[in-house]
């Protein structure tokens, strides 16, 4: 399991409340980022970011620079499960994610495109297989009876991700990543139960409609 502490970028530097704007701007382009962590012995402060200093003397220093206050919330304890920081991205819109334990001891931020790269890596091994994507009534939905569908087809659920369809509060988004590649049978078992398959990733030249499924999918996610 991915958590945070395992996350933390090892060349991002935090500034201390006292540093010049001038060092923050360097501290920007030498890191090709946008925002930094505010440290004060050892406490995470907030976030600062670069577009917030755009109208100030360059010689000031963040001290004198008033946070956003939904920046003192926007991090992790060092536990966190890689999709839980994934929920704090989404939720703050932010580049990287400090990491602070609740004694708010300051332990280093994530960098989102990094935890991005290793969130690719962890899939990597995974490749073969089928992803497969269900539109389904939030009241009918079971993950147990999704497996025991999918398992008699003598195929296994490797993860489910599930979200709100953005056209219909009522309906939910099921992603399947499945372990094996070919799964007609598990998609007629899901048809001869009335689940719409949104999409499938199988590729069998001749017969595969895998493209209509993925643009159903991006339009349903508005992607």
């Amino acid at each position: 399991m991915q958590t945070a502490k395992q996350l933390i970028s090892r060349t991002l530097p935090s500034i201390d409340p006292s540093t010049t704007l001038e060092c923050v701007f360097t501290y920007f382009e030498e890191n090709n980022i946008q925002s930094l962590p505010v440290v004060k012995d050892e406490k995470y402060l907030g976030l600062v970011v670069e577009s917030d200093f755009f109208d100030l003397d360059i010689n000031e220093g963040v001290k004198s620079v008033k946070l956003p206050l939904s920046y003192e919330e926007a991090s992790v304890l060092p536990a966190t499960h890689l999709y839980d920081v994934l929920r704090v991205v989404d939720e703050f819109g932010i580049e990287i994610v400090p990491v602070v334990d609740k004694e708010d001891k300051y332990h280093g931020s994530i960098i989102v495109e990094e935890m991005m790269q290793e969130l690719a890596r962890l899939h990597a091994d995974q490749i073969l297989g089928n992803i497969v994507a269900l539109r389904i009534e939030a009241i009918h939905y079971s993950l147990e009876d999704l497996s025991r569908w999918v398992e008699s087809n003598n195929v296994k659920i490797l993860s489910a991700f599930v979200e709100t369809d953005p056209n219909d509060p009522l309906m939910v988004i099921v992603t399947l990543k499945l372990n094996k590649v070919e799964v007609d049978a598990v998609l007629a078992t899901f048809e001869r139960f009335s689940l719409k398959v949104i999409y499938s990733s199988t590729f069998t030249e001749g017969k595969d409609d895998s493209k209509d499924r993925l643009d159903n999918l991006l339009r349903y996610l508005e992607l």
